[in-house]
């Protein structure tokens, strides 16, 4: 397998395709950064107010936001339902258009990859026929990702205590270690459900026994775990630096009795740091699904070879003796 070379015909392709990367890559990314600075924000104020910081005080900081809720409802009903109404949207958005901009994608750029004449749009109908599969394939394995791990340790820290977490270290390490074991024996499973149509176990079966059987391809599948861990790392930076740039500004210009024109500054900064942010990470997200599917193209290309088969065009082995004990 030429690596270089499935690496520069992915780069290729999404140079000369950014459609794929408004359509089906730019929205999903935003719509995760979003929910990636609430849910970062939110953990934040969880730990602060909760008993590894301070005293408890018989209210978590979901007990704050509910009681805030129902005084806004309160004072201002329209604006209540309207903010419940958005964290619904978004909410449903960020567990359902990622897997159908997802399927989408891996189909549009299977079929370029084999020469066939489509449009962006067309990915509309392929995100559709394969959202279910590949939803309940996802729900499955989202018990052992990486930050469904740390939602689940944070919860145990905040509501039983560092002394319960040390007790369950170890399964969490086990299960951890299981997840990433998991993550490269099933690495093909999302091709096999959206280029073949396969069903979902059926998929998971045959993506360990490529992952087995082309075991000396690991290195590209390396490769893509960095690149996916540099963008993770990356959204990790910029969901750190958003709220940053607006707290900043807004702390140096209130200083000059200047916190209205400070907030609008540092809103302006977050929204240019989330546009470049949610723009990087969708040309990584097309770049990444580029090279996972010509190299999962390449691999099933030719089938699994049986042993009985016979190869017309290498020779075949015979004893150099057969002659003398003929």
């Amino acid at each position: 397998m030429n690596y270089k070379a499935i690496i520069r015909d992915a780069w290729h392709l999404t140079q000369q395709n950014k459609g794929l990367m408004w359509w089906y890559a730019f929205i999903p990314e935003l719509i995760g950064l979003i929910v990636g600075i609430a849910y970062l924000t939110y953990q934040v104020m969880a730990f602060w107010k909760s008993p590894v910081f301070r005293e408890y005080a018989g209210e978590t900081f979901f007990d704050d936001i509910f009681h805030y809720l129902l005084d806004l409802m309160a004072a201002n009903a329209s604006m209540g339902i309207f903010v419940i109404v958005f964290a619904a949207v978004i909410a449903l958005l960020y567990f359902t258009l990622p897997i159908f901009s997802k399927a989408a994608l891996v189909q549009l750029i299977a079929r370029m990859r084999n020469g066939q004449s489509i449009k962006p749009i067309d990915g509309v109908s392929y995100g559709f026929l394969h959202f279910l599969p590949l939803f309940e394939y996802r729900l499955l394995l989202r018990t052992f990702s990486l930050f469904g791990l740390l939602g689940e340790a944070s919860f145990i820290i905040r509501n039983l205590g560092t002394g319960a977490f040390e007790i369950l270290l170890i399964p969490f390490i086990l299960i951890f270690l299981i997840g990433i074991a998991l993550l490269l024996l099933f690495a093909y499973s999302e091709y096999f459900i959206i280029i073949d149509g396969t069903k979902m176990m059926k998929s998971m079966g045959k993506s360990a026994r490529l992952v087995i059987r082309h075991w000396q391809h690991t290195l590209l599948m390396v490769l893509m775990m960095v690149l996916i861990t540099l963008r993770i790392f990356l959204n990790i930076v910029l969901v750190l630096l958003i709220p940053s740039l607006i707290i900043l500004s807004t702390g140096i210009l209130a200083a000059f009795a200047l916190a209205k024109i400070g907030l609008f500054i540092g809103l302006v900064l977050g929204a240019i740091g989330l546009y470049f942010a949610a723009y990087l990470g969708a040309i990584l997200e097309v770049f990444t699904s580029a090279v996972w599917v010509f190299t999962f193209l390449e691999l099933t290309e030719k089938g699994e070879v049986s042993a009985r088969e016979v190869d017309d065009k290498g020779p075949r082995w015979v004893s150099p003796d057969a002659d003398i004990i003929a």
